[in-house]
């Protein structure tokens, strides 16, 4: 072999491939890359019975304690949650009740919490090295406590309180406590003044019970407004002073309540998008067991009675019904929501 020829070998055999590398994406190029997007599944609303006219139950408790038919023991309570979330009911606020803004997902039925009186037993705090928590034993720390587990069943609630201190006492100031449950969702109501019956009162003392709690919660929370009231023992006013509920007014505090909720259901829970709801005589089943009528009795009524039920289609801002039942619909639905029929 020549010298050229032996050079040209030698330098064949020692020449290497670079090694072909593939270079992570930019940052820029990361932030442009784009995941295919999967459409969700269509609801098949005949198969889930989708039926955004069904009744809504509303729930009258008040506190844990051994007291029936008003009170609930803290096993009970439990009990009346866990069926519920097996059962699949999932709960709503009263805004959501009101506006038919509701968010549940597809095939589960809403549900409405209320507790009355302003009881230390529904709520109250208990000091901690930061601040405060509330007090596990009570209505709503039983309720946190099911809902860190169960996430999907939600802690909506709204509580009707008193115009006094003594509301949800004794830790913390009336605003500590307050604050918390507005803090962490909870809506607050009208329970009235002195827990006055409504059906014996004239329109001056009437005003007074309802705007002095009006004041009350301003001074404590200035600028939060009440939308919703529970009548003391159910006792509506005379018919020719429920005008007063929207056109009252008391030291400066117009009044205009979105719904008042009496006691017991005595009617059928229609949901406040049927033209039969009547917004100031609105009903509520007792948070009990035992008597015809009341949560145990309903919860059994519409596991026998579905069709019933309202069970959403899972999107808030659609009202689904099958055939014939859009004709219960009130006036004006249709103008803010997309209506389907099936």
């Amino acid at each position: 072999m020549s010298e050229a020829e032996t050079t040209a070998a030698a330098t064949s055999a020692t020449t290497t491939v670079p090694e072909t590398t593939t270079e992570a994406p930019t940052e820029t190029e990361a932030e442009t890359t784009t995941e295919p997007v999967t459409e969700p599944e269509p609801v098949d609303y005949e198969a889930l019975k989708v039926n955004e006219q069904g009744h809504i139950m509303v729930v009258m408790y008040h506190g844990i304690l051994d007291n029936p038919p008003y009170h609930r023991l803290k096993e009970d309570f439990i009990k009346d949650m866990t069926f519920m979330y097996e059962h699949g009911y999932r709960l709503i606020s009263v805004d959501d009740y009101m506006t038919g803004q509701i968010d549940i997902e597809a095939g589960m039925t809403p549900i409405l919490f209320t507790f009355d009186d302003g009881l230390a037993s529904t709520f109250s705090l208990i000091e901690t090295d930061g601040g405060y928590e509330v007090n596990p034993e009570t209505a709503i720390g039983l309720l946190e406590s099911f809902a860190a587990d169960h996430p999907d069943f939600g802690t909506e609630a709204s509580l009707y309180i008193h115009a006094n201190d003594d509301n949800f006492r004794d830790v913390g100031t009336p605003a500590d406590r307050l604050n918390w449950l507005i803090e962490h969702g909870y809506e607050l109501g009208n329970h009235s003044n002195t827990h006055a019956n409504f059906k014996k009162l004239g329109r001056d003392s009437l005003i007074k019970e309802i705007g002095a709690v009006e004041v009350y919660v301003d001074s404590v929370l200035p600028g939060y407004k009440l939308t919703a009231l529970t009548y003391p023992f159910g006792a509506r006013p005379d018919s020719e002073l429920l005008s007063v509920l929207n056109g009252g007014s008391y030291q400066g505090f117009e009044f205009d309540y979105r719904v008042a909720f009496r006691e017991g259901p005595s009617a059928q829970f229609y949901p406040p998008n049927h033209k039969k709801f009547n917004y100031l005589n609105a009903p509520r089943v007792r948070g009990s067991e035992g008597d015809i009528q009341d949560l145990l009795w309903f919860l059994d009524y519409y596991e026998e009675n579905p069709s019933q039920k309202y069970i959403s289609d899972g999107d808030p801002n659609t009202v689904v019904v099958p055939v014939g039942k859009e004709d219960n619909l009130r006036e004006g639905i249709s103008d803010n929501f997309e209506m389907i029929t099936y």
